[in-house]
């Protein structure tokens, strides 16, 4: 392309055993190494994500390379903002996986574009961005380099200016939007790039000042509310290619309900819908151009629930032959939803169970009975459904008989899937507010309170991983029910993911035992249990 304003660059995936490597420093300081090490398989010395071992096993079985990873499908973040800034006349280039991408973005950086900007969608960490900000400096030193999107605005929340400087100049970029959606000052700052690079008048920004300048400048705060009808993706801009077989939708708009561990609805404002005839055009024309298999972004898909079941039969009378997944919450449903939503194409579901131990679930604010979640994951395995229970482990009031109920509310209900998570003590979030009830101390995964430490429960997740019996499977980084539509796509069937899921599982608890698992030996049973399938 030329005359190029943006080039919007999507996710960058490192090296995860680098990462992990580098992360052991802090063990006996934070529980984030030990989340790392039971998210992960260690074959030899390596540690290995769920889709790593799978390539590797994929690589022994057919003897060509794999490079299976979900970041090849179409990035939402970067399709929307495309969208958003050619509506409005910008001439835009996209490198969804940055990865694979580099050599179109080398390209496209030699033809001088206005800026880049790099999305931060699923960043938990910096250096997956401080790797792009090179190649570009590398490929262009004078292009703006623009950051934003959930990492900078979670980075600057809270923090003073002085502290946000820190933070943001280890980056390296030029300008950052602190907004939780910023698409329109995105544009903004796209027109005055356009018009001399006078920034000071667009709002929402923290960026380099003068040369020799210290401090960064900053602009007014302006909250956006950009509209989800007006705003939604328009896939003809893009090749079917891009978002054929699998692509993502979003519907709404932050969430509804207030869990006392989460400060998205904060950050995202009052939960905002997307109208029904919005979504009908978006699913039809995506459907007309080959897309098969959908995955369903919205922190509450079946919330409201009338609306989710008019979701659903527009599905079914128009006979959009989708596959698709997405968070549910079982406990806002009924027997109507769940025949719905199976006869509508639904595959499989996120539940963000978070403990079976009711007190706890008020603890967390879930307004959720454990009874309720025992319910839908039976009536959704009934239908055929794929479930993955989503854990938190150590929550402020968490003790050891919580967490063998919950235990035992996995082995009882046994959905396909659970994953297990160690408590994030997220400062921004209303539990915050409750330090000295909970006697809470420390943030991240660096925290106590009065019932439990960090120590305490990286010990009480290896012995729930361990004790978990039945047909439940653990899927892991790189791998969750998010994929399952891509590696549908790529071939594989439904029983060599539970199977590969199972043999992968099994190499995990080998892990926390301190087995030592020989490359060979490791790899070879994932093979067995794909051929088994």
């Amino acid at each position: 392309m030329t005359n190029l304003d943006c080039v919007l660059i999507g996710f960058n995936e490192i090296d995860f055993a680098d990462f992990a490597t580098a992360q052991e420093v802090f063990q006996e300081s934070s529980g984030a190494y030990r989340e790392l090490v039971t998210n992960s398989v260690l074959v030899g010395d390596r540690r290995l994500t769920y889709m790593d071992l799978l390539n590797k096993a994929m690589e022994r079985t057919t003897g060509r390379p794999s490079a299976l990873t979900a970041f090849e499908m179409p990035s939402l973040g970067v399709a929307y903002l495309a969208s958003f800034l050619m509506r409005r006349g910008f001439g835009v280039g996209v490198v969804n996986f940055f990865n694979t991408g580099r050599d179109e973005l080398a390209a496209m950086l030699a033809e001088s574009p206005r800026a880049v900007a790099i999305t931060t969608t699923y960043y938990v960490d910096d250096e997956p961005i401080r790797q792009i900000i090179r190649f570009i400096r590398e490929h262009n030193p004078a292009v703006p380099i623009v950051v934003g999107g959930p990492r900078v605005h979670n980075l600057c929340s809270g923090q003073p200016p002085a502290v946000q400087d820190i933070l943001l100049d280890s980056i390296g970029a030029d300008v950052y939007i602190d907004e939780s959606q910023g698409e329109a000052t995105l544009a903004g700052v796209l027109t005055a790039l356009r018009e001399g690079g006078d920034l000071s008048k667009v709002p929402n920004l923290i960026y380099r000042g003068a040369p020799g300048q210290r401090s960064m400048d900053r602009t007014l705060k302006r909250p956006e509310s950009n509209d989800l009808n007006e705003n939604a993706v328009d896939w003809s801009y893009f090749e079917p290619g891009f978002y054929t077989p699998t692509t993502y939708l979003r519907t709404a708009r932050s969430c509804s309900f207030g869990c006392a561990f989460c400060n998205y609805p904060a950050m995202a404002g009052p939960l905002t819908l997307s109208d029904l005839s919005t979504i009908e055009n978006e699913l039809r024309y995506l459907c007309e151009h080959g897309a098969q298999n959908l995955i369903v972004v919205d922190d509450t898909f079946n919330v409201p629930l009338p609306r989710f079941k008019q979701i659903c039969r527009m599905m079914i009378e128009n006979k959009f032959d989708l596959r698709w997944v997405s968070f549910f919450r079982c406990s806002n449903a009924d027997d109507e939803a769940f025949d719905l939503m199976a006869e509508a194409g639904c595959m499989g579901v996120f539940l963000g169970i978070e403990s079976g131990d009711q007190r706890i679930l008020k603890n967390m604010t879930k307004f959720a009975k454990t009874d309720r979640y025992e319910y839908g994951i039976e009536q959704l395995t009934k239908r055929g459904l794929v479930t993955l229970a989503s854990i938190v482990l150590g929550f402020p009031g968490e003790n050891e008989e919580s967490v063998q109920n919950t235990l035992d509310f996995v082995n009882r209900t046994q959905p396909t899937f659970y994953n297990v998570q160690l408590y994030y003590h997220d400062v921004l979030a209303p539990i915050e507010k409750q330090r000295e009830k909970y006697g809470i101390e420390g943030s991240g995964y660096s925290w106590r309170h009065s019932s439990m430490s960090w120590q305490e429960a990286v010990e009480h997740k290896d012995d729930f991983v361990r004790g978990v019996t039945g047909s439940a499977l653990m899927p892991l980084y790189g791998l969750s029910i998010w994929c399952i539509p891509y590696l549908l796509s790529k071939g594989l069937t439904m029983s060599q993911i539970t199977e590969f899921t199972r043999a992968a599982t099994q190499l995990v608890v080998k892990g926390l035992n301190a087995d030592y698992l020989d490359p060979e030996e490791g790899i070879d049973s994932v093979v067995r249990a794909l051929a088994s399938a």
